[in-house]
């Protein structure tokens, strides 16, 4: 019997003890959200009071407003004090609320980071040529605007990456072509517009043979008994121009001949083409001359 009632009594101790550790540290938490000046369960209504237009664009249509309905994110990952920060501060006129008007691209882009970089596809932003050139989140994102668009784009994907990169969009109006303009791929289809290790932000590049050509091209691929060097180690674009050629088969030069002898020099037969003889360029599982 005593064995049984000091046991009750351990349990009730026990338990008494884990109470006080939890409402010890949840008041903690609640004086450090109050000390950091979270409007908590006031946001995001609170704002709408001087933003009603903002706010019903963000509460209608914006995919973050569904932070505000999940009860098991913190307070500072929640509406617009996640990305903003403590609206009290905002309301006090005091530094720690971010405004995002006239702010370099790393204020611009940090809070966006703060949820997103756990994700797959931003793990090699900070070293992606878009953060590296000073381009903020929402210089291609908009964040509370209707109506609503496909990751929150400012307008169309090909239209956004033009404006600043119209070195390239020539490329697509000329004879031989990927058919961007035509609305057939776009350019995240091959690029990462959030950075990657490799050149151009290519999404694959001659890794293990995963070029993102292979994408769309497989037969390209292999595997083959005798491979193309030049395939295998430096890729589709030692003898393609991947946006857009004067020349047939996206190639650098204007004939496949004139492709070959920048690496093999000038063999035999002048007039003819490589081709004629060489039909399997990409490879072959017979011929180590690629023959049939």
């Amino acid at each position: 019997m005593n064995r049984g009632r000091h046991l009750a009594i351990l349990f009730i101790a026990s338990a008494i003890s884990v109470f006080s550790i939890s409402f010890s540290a949840f008041s903690q938490e609640k004086t450090k959200v109050e000390k950091e000046g979270y409007l908590e369960s006031r946001t995001p209504e609170a704002c709408m009071a001087c933003h009603e237009e903002i706010f019903e664009a963000f509460k209608k249509e914006d995919p973050h407003y569904q932070t505000v309905l999940d009860p098991k994110l913190p307070v500072e990952k929640k509406g617009c004090e996640s990305c903003h920060g403590p609206g009290q501060k905002h309301l006090n006129k005091e530094e720690g609320f971010i405004s995002f008007k006239d702010k370099n691209a790393k204020i611009r882009s940090d809070p966006c980071l703060k949820c997103h970089q756990r994700e797959k596809t931003f793990f090699q932003f900070n070293r992606g040529v878009h953060k590296l050139s000073a381009v903020g989140c929402n210089d291609c994102h908009q964040i509370h605007k209707s109506p609503w668009t496909k990751n929150l784009l400012k307008g169309k994907e090909t239209d956004l990456c033009f404006s600043c990169h119209p070195e390239v969009k020539y490329k697509f109006y000329l004879p031989t072509r990927h058919k961007v303009l035509e609305g057939a791929l776009t350019c995240s289809d091959c690029h990462a517009s959030h950075g990657t290790r490799t050149r151009a932000s290519l999404r694959n590049w001659n890794k293990f043979d995963m070029d993102i050509c292979f994408k769309c091209h497989p037969e390209k691929r292999g595997p083959w008994v005798f491979e193309h060097p030049a395939l295998k180690f430096e890729g589709c674009t030692i003898c393609h121009e991947p946006m857009g050629s004067p020349n047939r088969f996206l190639l650098i030069r204007r004939d496949v001949r004139s492709v070959c002898i920048q690496c093999h020099g000038q063999r035999h037969f002048n007039p003819y083409s490589c081709v004629n003889c060489h039909t399997q360029i990409h490879g072959s599982n017979f011929s180590r001359y690629f023959h049939h």
